[in-house]
């Protein structure tokens, strides 16, 4: 592959993580077997002796003077399999307009993207502007987590994915030098991370005079009243950071505040300390435990006094463990392969759309595509590109579900129950149904007791009418199923392969048992090769487009809350449940449909967050500000007390798991419903926060 990237800097890491960050990257990239030309824009900050990078000799460094210069260079543009436009870069827009004019693929790459989309809502377009960002065929980001999320949806990134930084082992690692401080930090002067500075390593100082600190980087104001047991190093060359770290009992990372409040953003300095087998004490963030394992391999500390304890004691475990999950997962060889999947995936896309221009598209079905879990579900597919025929009878769910479908010129709805022989039109197109995801059946308990005849035949029945549609069509078929299969559980968390305590005479057993039947069917199926299948059973899900009264615990206690009408819990409230937000399942299911996995291994899809009802009641409550009364009424028959799923499979066979927090998803649910019973006349007696973005 050849690769062109317009980067900040490459020649010079002085005073910037950029550099290093490419340089890392690069290299590993190139050693992948890839031809790299960088291009720098020439910039007196980074020239002459802060250059100390000048011939790199993994790819070729190429500077321009200014944006017309740039014309120079664009036949390699042209040319290449893939350019990626760095942030920061200067005339970003501009650069991004020229690129995405003349090249075949192009990325975004963002190192600092939580500052990156604050710059963006209060109209700084320093580097970047929204209406470049659809342009880019993925934009990869140092963020992870719901911030991919926004991007997408906010934003219109076409894909969104994570690229963390990384450390190259060959310049990170443990040096045979003597312990000269107790505690390090090595960044870059900012006004946001100085806070925290100040609490977790100037304040431990002053209090520690017998022990010995050093902070390493640029551009700290002249002012700052440091102790006199604190070594201050301006500026540290990449040459002299792992003899830095080694010389260090502990270091500290601190990060800045826009991506504390985003989350899933580690610094490159827990990477990198990290491979020197240095024991690192961090502030406190969403998604830093998916990094590292809190208290085994990285301290975690929010006040002075957390640290004067950490570094009281003996660390050296901590440090070996913390090299260790960094060799094995956060290398500069493990991104270059993340960026090569992501930049063969696009040049896949574009294959894909030009075969798709030249054939009648292919048709992914969904039976039940109206319902809650359906219509989002539509949605994402057609997101995606794909062509999407929902089928529903309209029993449970709702056109209104659709609104915003309908007019899509790659969606038709068709009115029909699954129970039934499938309409004509569904048949008569069935060599290009390529994908079929069966979500056709009511899902709360009301609902579908009201007709257990019905519920059973949906699931049976209906079940083998599409499984039979996809053995003709020779599709894929996924079946939802549901943690109901599990009944009130003795294992817990619940894994796949536990069978279930499920009451087969009960009022829920022609959804617990239906469900069970269709997986049995589903799986016959897949044994007797005759359809590929895959089976999902999800957990409770819950967001905006629920039913009102469709009697779920989610929506029961919100349209409570809001309208102010009693609150009705059932039981005591210790019942425990465990909430998905409905973007997070769709992704599952996706990602399910389209892996390769043993089509008899059923995948539980599920937020293993597990709460009581009680504390689902107490979060409604302060976040609507209702005052209704709550009116405890007895048990359902056969209700589960515990609910939790166990996605360790999901999350090694598919790369899952939920990224929506339960604060976010509950404000985004809360604020949609507040809209809905107020179109429905209906005024909520109390405000509601805003949803998140």
């Amino acid at each position: 592959m050849k690769l062109v990237v317009l980067g900040l800097s490459l020649g010079s890491s002085w005073g910037n993580g950029h550099a290093t960050t490419f340089r890392a990257l690069l290299k590993a990239f190139a050693a992948r077997g890839h031809d790299v030309l960088f291009l720098e824009r020439e910039v007196p900050w980074y020239a002459g002796a802060h250059r100390d990078l000048p011939n790199p000799y993994f790819c070729r460094l190429e500077y321009y003077a200014d944006l017309p210069a740039l014309e120079e260079w664009r036949a390699e543009i042209a040319e290449a399999d893939a350019v990626i436009v760095g942030s920061y870069v200067p005339d970003g827009v501009a650069v991004a307009r020229f690129v995405q004019n003349h090249a075949r693929r192009c990325a975004f790459y963002d190192i600092d993207t939580p500052v990156t989309l604050a710059k963006l809502a209060r109209g700084d377009f320093e580097y970047l502007s929204p209406d470049v960002i659809p342009g880019y065929d993925v934009y990869l980001s140092f963020t992870g987590g719901p911030t991919l999320d926004r991007l997408e949806s906010d934003y219109g990134a076409q894909a969104a994915r994570a690229l963390y930084c990384s450390v190259d082992p060959d310049k990170y690692y443990q040096t045979d030098v003597a312990k000269r401080w107790d505690l390090s930090y090595l960044g870059t002067y900012s006004p946001d991370r100085q806070p925290t500075l100040e609490r977790l390593l100037l304040a431990v100082a002053r209090a520690c005079p017998d022990r010995r600190f050093a902070v390493a980087g640029p551009q700290y104001p002249a002012d700052i009243d440091w102790p006199a047991n604190v070594e201050r190093i301006d500026h540290l060359p990449p040459a002299d950071h792992a003899a830095f770290y080694s010389a260090s009992r502990f270091t500290l990372n601190v990060t800045r505040a826009d991506m504390i409040a985003s989350g899933w953003s580690p610094s490159v300095r827990l990477f990198e300390a990290g491979a020197c087998g240095t024991p690192i004490i961090s502030d406190r963030w969403e998604g830093i435990d998916t990094l590292f394992m809190p208290g085994h391999e990285i301290l975690l500390a929010d006040t002075t006094e957390d640290v004067i304890a950490a570094i009281a004691r003996d660390a050296d475990a901590l440090g070996a463990a913390a090299r260790s999950r960094v060799l094995a997962r956060h290398t500069a060889a493990h991104r270059a392969a993340e960026l090569e999947t992501y930049l063969n995936a696009v040049a896949s896309r574009r294959a894909d759309a030009n075969r798709r221009q030249a054939m009648p598209p292919q048709i992914t079905l969904v039976a039940g595509g109206a319902g809650f879990i359906g219509s989002h579900l539509c949605a994402a597919l057609l997101a995606r590109g794909e062509t999407v025929v929902c089928l529903d009878n309209l029993q449970t769910s709702r056109e209104s579900n659709l609104r915003a479908l309908i007019d899509h010129p790659r969606f038709e709805f068709v009115e029909g129950d699954i129970v039934n022989p499938l309409p004509a039109s569904i048949t008569a197109g069935a060599a290009r149904i390529k994908r079929i995801y069966n979500l056709a059946c009511a899902a709360s308990p009301p609902q579908y007791q009201l007709d257990p005849e019905h519920t059973m035949l949906t699931n049976v029945t209906g079940t083998n009418h599409l499984l039979r549609l996809a053995e003709t069509a020779g599709a894929r078929f996924l079946l939802t199923s549901t943690s109901e299969v599990y009944g009130d559980p003795e294992m817990h968390p619940q894994r796949e392969d536990y069978r279930g305590f499920v009451s087969c005479t009960g009022p829920r057993a022609c959804y617990d048992e239906g469900k069970r039947a269709a997986e049995a069917m589903t799986f016959d199926f897949q044994r007797m090769q005759r359809a590929e299948v895959r089976v999902a059973r999800i957990f409770n899900t819950y967001g905006p487009q629920m039913h009102p009264d469709d009697g779920r615990v989610v929506s029961n206690l919100i349209c409570q809350a809001l309208s102010g009408t009693n609150i009705t819990i059932y039981g005591d409230g210790s019942q425990t449940r465990s909430f998905c937000y409905v973007s997070d399942l769709v992704d599952g299911l996706m990602r399910l449909m389209e892996s390769d996995i043993n089509g008899l291994e059923p995948i539980n899809l599920g937020n293993p967050n597990e709460l009581t009802i009680n504390d689902l009641l107490d979060r409604v409550i302060a976040m609507t500000g209702t005052e209704a009364t709550v009116t405890r009424l007895p048990l359902p028959i056969d209700d589960p007390r515990r609910r939790k799923p166990d996605i360790g499979r999901a999350k090694a066979l598919l790369g899952w798991e939920p990224r929506v927090d339960l604060a976010t998803g509950l404000e985004r649910t809360c604020a949609w419903f507040a809209e809905e019973i107020g179109s429905a006349g209906i005024s909520p007696k109390t405000p509601v926060l805003a949803a998140a973005e």
